[in-house]
């Protein structure tokens, strides 16, 4: 018997495991994911609109609540403060049951001129904030955090 049908047989089935664990990877997971993929203007000052583009896949639909987290960092590059609020997914106005959707996100810098906006308050000097989302289903599994790139915000 020739070993070569045998290399030939074990190259297939080899080449065929490698394409399944390669489709694999875009599979939805059960715990939501989340991409933070932009954030807009890069300088803000009082009275802007802050927007934060963002997408999520999760495999049930089940989408509960998000957690914004705002920081600020000082000249070191050391995070100066880390506040965490949460919202119902309801808040972001996408219908419910969706496994894949893109999130705008949109707040208020130090005015209340919009009040169907979140209001971020100004800050008493120059700073730099970056902003980062975690999602929560239904029964309660956790995204990944992700964070967007740093913005400058403009003291008052």
């Amino acid at each position: 018997m020739s070993i070569l049908p045998m290399i030939k047989k074990f190259g297939l089935f080899v080449l065929a495991a490698i394409l399944l664990m390669a489709c694999n990877k875009d599979k939805f997971t059960s715990e939501p994911q989340v991409q933070v993929n932009s954030i807009q203007p890069a300088v803000v000052v009082s009275g802007n609109v802050i927007k934060l583009l963002a997408n999520y896949t999760d495999q049930e639909g089940d989408l509960d609540s998000i957690y914004i987290v705002y920081k600020w960092f000082n000249a070191a590059g050391s995070t100066r403060v880390d506040t965490l609020q949460r919202y119902p997914i309801t808040r972001l106005g996408l219908p419910g049951a969706l496994r894949k959707a893109d999130i705008q996100l949109e707040f208020e810098y130090n005015t209340y001129n919009q009040p169907d906006l979140v209001t971020l308050p100004g800050v008493l000097r120059d700073t730099t904030a970056s902003f980062g989302l975690v999602l929560i289903d239904k029964t309660r599994k956790r995204s990944n955090y992700s964070e967007s790139a740093r913005i400058r915000l403009r003291r008052p």
